[in-house]
């Protein structure tokens, strides 16, 4: 399986949203992510934060700290995408 790409359209969303910020907390990029695929109406926080959690074991993403919307979070460098 090494090599493959495992990531869904959701989640090359959600890095490519990330990409276009410095950091967003969950709420932030579920509102984001809102206006773009109408996929994510559906979509619970906890759901979001299974999906970043997952991106981060990864190496694409990684928290940053805490705001009032929860734990920021943003890119790493593996997680960069081409603009």
């Amino acid at each position: 399986m090494k090599g493959r790409n495992t990531l869904d359209p959701i989640d090359r969303n959600i890095l490519r949203v990330l990409s276009l910020y410095e950091e967003l907390d969950v709420l932030q990029l579920w509102y984001e992510l809102g206006e773009t695929d109408r996929s994510v109406e559906r979509m619970t926080r906890e759901e979001l934060l299974e999906r970043l959690r997952f991106l981060g074991a990864e190496g694409f993403v990684r928290p940053t700290g805490e705001s009032q919307g929860g734990t920021q979070w943003c890119l790493t460098i593996k997680g960069e995408v081409k603009r």
